[in-house]
């Protein structure tokens, strides 16, 4: 060490270029690294979901629950087993050792041995095993829809609706209004919908965003309302209906066919996804060759699932799209270009654009704390050295501050 130290004394112009160099290589690797809120860290913790639609929890935990665990028991590198048996679904967390080097492996194990269980219930749907991922939302867009129009007044400030004898005219009109506005609700849903797809298809195509998911969105679904004295005059049930609209709404693939040419690839299309078509379905052939089929029965809707809760944002209907980041990307780089594009777009027929819990914000508070409280310490020790000792000593012992935090940087 004294050999060291006696070298540098001696060679004071090397000093002073190692210096120069850590200085720069700080500087520049501090401009490029990667900021964040909280490091990046994996868990070790595995989720198998299997649904089980309509089953009540005694059923899930007898059917799903116990034969997930008995095959799963031998697997070497599980710490803890957790079963929940809930309505229609069933799950278990199985907490690994945290000398487990390759979670990939016993992911594998663990979907291998779930695959041989040969006696899950007829109606339970494919399991679902995954690693429990922690992602970071980066910024929150979120797609307001129109303003409702509200009635229009009268000029004596009085609401105008119907006559007195048309308002009173009996169950049957208010029951047509509602389903008129349930029908104009669902089209309002399936417009927001559709335009709330569109931005986050133009944000994940931003050079600094590769995730964006939809939260709160519902899924899609046709319903298919035929009234029972419509079942009962041409000898249906609803599970008659619903057999054969499942057997003829499939595409199934049907071979190949070679020539002297070409192969031609076989497939039977007949999937259908809008309700328009699945009121084209033939339901019944009469016995004079008349096709009847689903439209001409009941009703066909483009719909979503049932909804147990309404998105209000600003007291508007709309969805929030939530802009993750991964382990190498900068927080701060996709807060930017999201505010941009958000700053930029403008939606057509009424809809707006906002963002919110903007995590950049965290960030940057950090980054100016930590910048200030260093900027204050080196003035602090500059101006103590330089009262009590001399000028020179003052400075290059203040040099060691700047030196240090940027020569970690270099290193990070």
């Amino acid at each position: 060490m004294k050999g060291l130290i006696k070298w540098a004394v001696a060679n004071t112009p090397a000093m002073n270029t190692i210096m120069v160099g850590v200085l720069l290589v700080g500087v520049l690797s501090a401009a490029s690294m990667r900021r964040e809120i909280f490091p990046e860290f994996e868990l070790e913790i595995l989720l198998v979901t299997v649904p089980y639609p309509g089953a009540s929890p005694d059923e899930v935990e007898d059917g799903i629950c116990r034969k997930i665990e008995e095959a799963v028991r031998s697997i070497d590198g599980i710490k803890k087993q957790t079963s929940v048996a809930a309505e229609g679904v069933g799950y278990m967390v199985l907490e690994l050792r945290s000398d487990i080097r390759d979670v990939q492996k016993v992911l594998g194990e663990v979907r291998s041995e779930i695959d041989r269980i040969p006696s899950f219930p007829l109606l339970a749907e494919d399991p679902e095993i995954k690693q429990i991922t922690l992602r970071q939302p980066a910024i929150n867009v979120a797609v307001l829809a129109p303003e409702a129009s509200k009635p229009a007044a009268s000029p004596g400030g009085k609401r105008r609706g119907l006559p007195r004898a048309e308002a009173s005219a009996g169950g049957q009109e208010s029951g047509d209004r509602s389903q008129e506005s349930d029908a104009r609700s669902a089209e309002e849903q399936l417009q927001l919908r559709e335009m709330t797809e569109l931005v986050r298809d133009e944000l994940v195509q931003l050079s600094d965003v590769s995730q964006a998911n939809i939260l709160g969105a519902l899924n899609y679904q046709i319903d298919v309302e035929i009234s029972e004295d419509t079942l009962r005059k041409y000898g249906l049930t609803l599970q008659r209906v619903a057999q054969i609209i499942r057997r003829e709404n499939i595409e199934m693939p049907g071979g190949n066919m070679k020539t002297d040419s070409q192969t031609v690839l076989l497939r039977g299309k007949n999937k259908r996804i809008r309700g328009e078509e699945i009121a084209k379905i033939p339901l019944i052939t009469q016995p004079s060759g008349q096709v009847i089929r689903v439209g001409a029965l009941g009703v066909v809707r483009d719909e979503f699932e049932d909804q147990a809760a309404i998105n209000r944002i600003n007291g508007r209907p709309g969805l929030v799209i939530s802009i993750d980041r991964t382990a190498e990307e900068d927080l701060l780089s996709i807060a930017e270009t999201v505010r941009n594009y958000v700053d930029q777009k403008e939606l057509p027929g009424g809809y707006d654009l906002i963002y919110y819990a903007d995590r950049s914000l965290d960030v940057k508070d950090r980054l100016e704390l930590l910048t200030k409280n260093g900027l204050q310490g080196l003035a602090l020790v500059f101006l103590a050295l330089a009262l009590f000792l001399n000028l020179r000593l003052a400075f290059w012992v203040a040099m060691g501050i700047p030196i240090a935090l940027l020569g970690a940087c270099g290193v990070l």
